[in-house]
């Protein structure tokens, strides 16, 4: 839930005259907790709600941004459906059943074997240990009972990293690395469990998850590419080189063909806005502009979805512990990235400036007292 940055072994010391993490249950299990729990301890006492899943604003204009990635995608799937149907003598049915069949793939990501499957080998992440389950298992079902949620719908991880982190992921997925686990007191790890399922609830891991999906054949395709320019780049300025004998002005010949190249495209590009405009598909610049202008929309509205998620862990009373938890993060160096380029990591960090998010939390706290 937080951007990396230097961590430190020092333990959360938490706010003023402290609060004490709670004694281990005696029972252990999700049965053995869930008749134990009583009030959740913190800074504030959560208020019991009933949340929905749904799907926030952020996460809908994420998933209409990526409709371009996902026409390109269908565009290439169909394309090597075509060239298999080539070789098997059949170009009607492959390339139709080889997009249906694509389509359909992205129902599989959130079948819960492959959830679990893209944890471990994608995620880098394990099942807690017996010990780590335990403590996990306490902060997790405080945090869904205080939001009336089934906590043992969702599947938590552990990532084996020095960071301070956590995230959700896919349609069920909780994933907080070692060192939270082991430095974070009870409530501050409550807290961070709070903003993560406040994640889940926007649905903001599951359309994350899904517009990635559609968009691996357009990628790959994209770098394939990249990589022939690169290559093609290179083979001129060794041409050059061994012709020339001038380093330097090869080097200089390959950058001017490399700028030619993205000059076409981008006379290509405008070339054919014109020529759509003037057949009347006056929907072709703003189609094409809001392409251009994707790279800086998506890690806007990754932003509100973080602050999205920090409201939804104070509305569950979480709110001071998550303040207190961004307070400890900033005390530990975890935003000096941002000191250099400043109007870089504003415009495409995913997550806001810690300093930030205090700040609305605390004006939010404080709308709502």
């Amino acid at each position: 839930m937080s951007d990396d940055g230097r961590t430190s072994g020092v333990r959360p010391s938490g706010p003023p005259g402290g609060f004490d993490d709670p004694d281990p249950p005696a029972a252990t299990g999700l049965t053995g907790l869930r008749q134990r729990l009583g009030t959740p301890s913190g800074a504030t006492t959560p208020r019991p709600l009933r949340t929905r899943r749904r799907a926030d604003l952020s996460t809908l204009a994420s998933l209409v941004l990526a409709l371009p990635w996902f026409v390109f995608s269908l565009t290439v799937v169909g394309m090597v459906g075509l060239g298999i149907g080539a070789l098997v003598g059949n170009t009607t049915v492959v390339p139709i059943l080889c997009m249906v069949l694509w389509l359909a793939s992205g129902v599989l990501i959130f079948y819960r074997p492959v959830e679990i499957g893209v944890a471990r080998f994608f995620l880098r992440a394990r099942r807690p240990t017996p010990s780590e389950r335990e403590r996990l298992d306490h902060a997790w079902i405080e945090v869904t009972q205080s939001a009336g949620r089934d906590g043992g719908k969702y599947q938590l991880f552990i990532e084996d990293s020095d960071a301070l982190n956590a995230y959700a992921a896919s349609g069920h997925i909780v994933t907080v690395t070692r060192k939270t686990l082991e430095a974070m007191p009870h409530h501050h790890l409550a807290a961070v469990l709070a903003h993560e399922l406040g994640h889940h609830l926007g649905g903001h891991p599951w359309s994350n998850l899904l517009a990635y999906w559609y968009s691996v054949p357009a990628r790959l395709l994209t770098r394939a590419l990249r990589l022939v320019l690169r290559l093609v780049v290179a083979l001129f300025s060794m041409l050059f080189a061994v012709v020339a004998r001038m380093p330097g002005l090869a080097s200089f010949v390959a950058k001017v063909i490399t700028w030619s190249l993205l000059l076409f495209v981008l006379f290509f590009v405008t070339v054919l806005m014109l020529t759509a405009v003037r057949s009347g598909q006056v929907w072709a610049p703003p189609t094409v502009a809001l392409i251009v202008l994707t790279p800086l929309i998506l890690p806007w509205l990754a932003r509100r979805s973080e602050y999205r998620a920090d409201r939804i862990a104070a509305n569950l009373g979480y709110g001071h512990a998550l303040v207190e938890v961004f307070e400890d993060w900033l005390r530990q160096g975890m935003d000096d990235d941002r000191r250099t380029f400043v109007l870089r990591a504003r415009l495409f960090s995913t997550h806001p400036a810690l300093a930030a998010r205090i700040k609305r939390l605390d004006a939010y706290l404080r709308k709502n007292a």
